[in-house]
């Protein structure tokens, strides 16, 4: 089928013929296994820039705690970019499954130029408001060196966030179409590129903190490179033409309908872990040093979540868009379910080899007790969380991006933070009391998003069977 046949008929692949009539959990790992090797591949350069960045001095907790201290920075962009990633997906799936030429034809163009807007607006606010911004991010017991140490990273690894915003707006409409492949490539090569020139820019370059924020600006513009070319070789229905007089605003202000409330849900996480991690930090360097340790290592549990909320989020899009509801309730069950079996793995291997991994990024044995400590309290619940993705996504998948903000800021805002600080200050439970009530928020919050989005999902396919019977009569 040539290109331009493609276009006239967008539901004509044989990706997206599958996802609207093929075998649900074939196609289910299909769609999440690139998202999931793409997220690990990050996963790993996370923690190999983290053992590189320790290297520079093991001795020191300033290294790592001063790039703690920038990750609440970090979450904001992610969250810009998953929101991004998520209205673009949205709308293009629904556009497929409903063989809307409006969406096809005018959703790139719409969807990059946001991108860019968003980009250039906030890497311009953080470069002037950076050193206020850090300061305020750190709790009463960081030492100016760890501030410091913030502050270099910060500023080296701003262009390359910016640029992560264009990109992840490009693979969120390459996601939508079913091609999930295209963004595991993209995070392998960055990921790859990320690992090779850490090293060089760290010790050889002697940049530390610095080096470690320039190689991933690098390694994400080398990614955009990637994904652009795919458009220019026409590797999707998809066009872009990069130009202004191609942008729709309805098509905008529906990426923005489902994206934004996706970007303020990550952005209230981002906000909320500012305060846990002002708890934590005014606590002890120490145990900063291993909240933010384990923080790192916590998303090897959720990738089973981030890669069939994905392919959730696309196979109902597209299934609703083209009105097969009750494939939609059977798509939302089969990924909650390979999505926990694949986290229960996780679970097993992560509690196993806790104990030998940890002392591997620090030579301070209180670090690695209270990582380890951490781990074995509170990994078993982020189950909970990994279900609150797949009902996050299906939600999306709907036009319906409200649900998911709100069982965010349920879980951190309402309840996770306001009872840490119970524990701490009022009840002197310590890091254990915290990370208990955490443990038992994610596992409430896993019975609250699941009950929600199956009934909501069963509610429109009743509406769908009920008009259809009218219909009829």
């Amino acid at each position: 089928m040539s290109i331009s046949e493609k276009r006239d008929n967008p539901t004509g692949s044989s990706i997206s013929n599958e996802i609207l009539q093929g075998p649900i959990v074939p196609i289910s790992i299909k769609l999440a296994l690139p998202i999931i090797i793409g997220q690990l591949l990050q996963l790993g350069y996370s923690l190999t820039n983290t053992m590189f960045v320790s290297m520079i001095n093991k001795e020191s907790t300033t290294l790592l705690t001063g790039i703690g201290l920038v990750f609440p920075i970090h979450m904001c962009f992610l969250a810009l970019s998953i929101g991004l990633f998520t209205g673009m997906n949205s709308v293009v799936s629904r556009g497929i499954g409903e063989k809307n030429q409006q969406v096809i034809h005018k959703a790139g163009d719409s969807g990059v130029w946001l991108a860019i807007a968003l980009a250039l607006l906030t890497v311009s606010v953080l470069y002037v408001f950076s050193g206020p911004i850090v300061r305020l991010l750190a709790g009463t017991e960081m030492s100016t060196e760890a501030v410091n140490n913030g502050l270099s990273y910060l500023h080296w690894i701003l262009p390359g966030l910016g640029m992560m915003l264009i990109s992840q707006s490009l693979l969120g409409i390459l996601q939508g179409e079913g091609l999930s492949k295209y963004y595991g490539m993209a995070l392998m090569l960055s990921t790859v590129l990320n690992i090779i020139l850490d090293p060089i820019f760290i010790f050889y370059f002697g940049m530390g903190v610095s080096g470690a924020a320039l190689a991933t600006t690098i390694a994400i513009t080398v990614m955009f490179l990637f994904v652009v070319g795919l458009f220019l070789k026409k590797k999707s229905i998809v066009p872009v033409s990069w130009k202004t007089n191609k942008v729709d605003f309805t098509l905008i202000s529906k990426v923005i309908y489902v994206g934004f409330p996706q970007t303020l849900s990550m952005i209230s996480l981002s906000v909320m872990s500012a305060f846990l991690n002002n708890l934590i930090g005014s606590i002890s360097e120490h145990a900063m040093n291993s909240w933010i340790l384990v923080g790192r290592f916590d998303e090897f549990l959720l990738l089973a979540g981030y890669g069939f909320g994905s392919a959730a989020l696309t196979m109902i899009g597209q299934n609703y868009g083209n009105g097969n509801m009750d494939r939609v309730l059977r798509i939302f069950k089969t990924n909650v379910l390979l999505a926990v079996g694949l986290c229960s793995v996780f679970l097993i291997i992560y509690n196993v080899f806790a104990p030998h991994l940890f002392p591997l990024f620090t030579s301070i044995p209180e670090v690695a007790a209270g990582a380890v400590k951490q781990v074995h309290i509170i990994s078993v619940s982020c189950i909970g969380i990994v279900i609150a993705i797949v009902a996050t996504s299906s939600f999306q998948a709907t036009g319906r991006a409200m649900p998911g903000l709100i069982l965010d800021i349920l879980r951190m805002g309402l309840l996770t933070i306001p009872l840490s600080y119970i524990l701490f200050y009022w009840l002197k439970q310590g890091t254990t009391g915290i990370f208990f009530g955490m443990a038992g928020i994610n596992l409430i919050m896993m019975v609250i998003s699941f009950a929600w989005c199956y009934f909501y999902l069963k509610n429109i396919k009743q509406v769908k069977v009920l008009m259809e019977s009218v219909t009829l009569k």
